[in-house]
């Protein structure tokens, strides 16, 4: 009996690029993959997706769907509660895939959701922030965020890098600095963040009413 094809539509698409993202990286998820996933060539892939960019915001933008799950305020929440809250779930979403964080990197402003993006802006504009200060605040956080994630996603096995090399026998105090990286790696990467997010979000206070 003929194996059946599955529907060849938009979720079905971005399922099969999750699989193959999740299996070769970001930098093995072409077009012509997914395609051969499906059982199709590849331009029939283009009735979808006009383009590789297009169907890469699309699989960012489900990524952020399933596990970006707390993008939006409380009613009573203080601004800062939900900025860190906001970064952690993002934090969160990246790791659950494979080269998560390049992937929402490289899609940019091209997988925005409107709704939750006025939602968060007015929040902050209810305690105080200005419109652009709102918006500022998301975009350090955001970037904070991404750009951690993106680091620690590409270290080598995930550690951090000590403070070794051909000087450590050389440099006065090169193993007490080594110990500390050692100690700081030890913490493990999610405290890490926390540290510099806290910091981050500490400085962004709202302007005098």
């Amino acid at each position: 009996m003929p194996r059946t094809r599955p529907r060849l539509d938009r979720p079905t698409i971005v399922a099969a690029a999750l699989e193959t993202l999740d299996e070769r990286g970001l930098d093995g998820l072409s077009s012509h993959g997914v395609a051969r996933r499906l059982g199709v060539q590849q331009p029939a892939l283009y009735h979808h997706f006009r383009n590789k960019a297009e169907l890469l915001a699309a699989v960012a933008a489900e990524v952020l769907d399933r596990e970006h799950t707390e993008r939006l305020p409380e009613p009573d929440e203080s601004w800062d509660a939900f900025l860190l809250r906001n970064a952690r779930s993002l934090r969160r979403a990246m790791l659950a895939v494979r080269d998560g964080a390049r992937l929402i990197a490289s899609t940019g402003p091209r997988a925005p959701n409107l709704a939750n993006s006025v939602a968060q802006v007015a929040h902050l504009e209810a305690q105080g922030f200005t419109g652009p200060d709102a918006v500022l605040a998301f975009i350090a956080v955001s970037r904070y965020t991404i750009g951690a994630t993106l680091e620690e996603q590409s270290a080598p096995g995930g550690q951090a890098v000590l403070a070794d090399g051909a000087d450590a026998d050389v440099v006065e105090g090169a193993d007490h600095l080594a110990d500390v990286v050692r100690a700081v790696a030890g913490l493990g990467p999610e405290h890490e963040f926390d540290v510099g997010l806290t910091a981050l979000v500490r400085g962004l206070t709202p302007p005098s009413r």
